[in-house]
């Protein structure tokens, strides 16, 4: 429909899979893809001494948490 207001498409820049010696690296490259809209860095540890790096926007961390609060908690709504 014409009167909807378009949302930009979130993508949350992320790498999987490396080792601690490349978060910097790997922080600084996806830095760079975002510019100055970088908002939020983080950084998760998977199995075997790997992590995850996700750089989110201000935008992009808005409607994670926004999809997060939709989403129902545990136990709610029940009897």
């Amino acid at each position: 429909m014409p009167d909807e207001e378009k949302k930009p498409d979130v993508s949350v820049e992320k790498i999987e899979g490396i080792p601690l010696y490349l978060i910097p690296k790997a922080i600084a490259d996806l830095i760079k893809k975002k510019g100055k809209s970088v908002f939020q860095i983080i950084v998760e540890r998977k199995f075997h001494h790997r992590y995850t790096v996700k750089v989110e926007s201000f935008d992009e961390h808005a409607e994670r948490v926004n999809q997060e609060e939709l989403a129902p908690e545990e136990g709610e709504g029940h009897g």
